[in-house]
């Protein structure tokens, strides 16, 4: 275990057996962007970071098993790195990350976990805990599309957001994470009032039905066909939409 400056209590158990060493530079990139987690100050900035940044992944992998192959290996570099910031990444990605590697990330955050090592943190309590609380959807006359707003909290009540979801010919064609609640009603109050549009309340339920099958649809979809800042909001939404009942 090494104690330099930069990588205090640095966890070192052998080089990572990776599946695609070649971009080994790449996960290293990522170990050094753990550090900007612990600069953020509440689970719905983390979670909206991890989306983000496991986003470029996503857009790059030219396949889903390439893909799977990539976030393997990055908890593998994650967990040998043992830096603060790398347990908080690991920590994010075990809550809401892609389903299939959220064991992994999980058992490799314990293992980075105990009295030596400083505290993670006081967010990663709430990660993955969001709750959806009320959802509506804008039909706009104008537009061949669907908007549908979904909003959540946390369970002290805080970190009200929402996410945004526009459905054409039953696909997803635009993901927004909305942080900005104020602005976003202050908005939907003035398309309103000029009749641009028309709003609906939207039973929860109901909105599950409808943006579930959605997303299962939108897997079969190659991601290179996917836009940069769909890719950066995709995991972040996919997460939003398991949480509905």
């Amino acid at each position: 275990m090494s104690t330099d400056g930069n990588n205090l209590f640095r966890v070192v158990p052998g080089p990572p057996k990776l599946a695609l060493p070649g971009l080994l530079p790449v996960y290293d990139l990522y170990v050094r962007s753990g550090a900007e987690l612990l600069k953020l100050t509440s689970a719905l900035e983390a979670e909206l970071w991890l989306s983000a940044q496991l986003g470029e992944l996503s857009q790059a992998a030219p396949d889903p098993d390439a893909l799977g192959k990539a976030y393997s290996d990055l908890v593998k570099v994650l967990r040998r790195a043992g830096t603060p910031g790398a347990h908080a990444f690991l920590a994010t990605m075990a809550a809401v990350g892609p389903d299939d590697h959220r064991p992994a990330a999980a058992k490799a955050a314990a293992d980075l976990s105990g009295p030596l090592l400083p505290a993670p943190p006081a967010w990663t309590a709430d990660l993955g805990k969001a709750a959806a609380v009320d959802a509506c959807s804008i039909e706009d006359g104008t537009l061949d599309r669907t908007q549908y707003l979904v909003e959540y909290r946390y369970p002290d009540g805080g970190g009200h957001h929402a996410m945004s979801v526009s459905l054409s010919a039953g696909l997803p064609v635009q993901l927004v994470a909305v942080t900005d609640m104020m602005g976003m009603r202050a908005e939907i109050r003035r398309v309103l009032e000029e009749g641009e549009v028309v709003v609906s309340t939207l039973p929860l339920p109901v909105a599950s039905r409808i943006l579930r099958p959605a997303f299962v649809e939108l897997d079969a979809v190659p991601r290179r066909e996917l836009t940069g800042p769909f890719h950066a909001n995709l995991l972040f939404a996919a997460h939003r939409m398991s949480l509905l009942p």
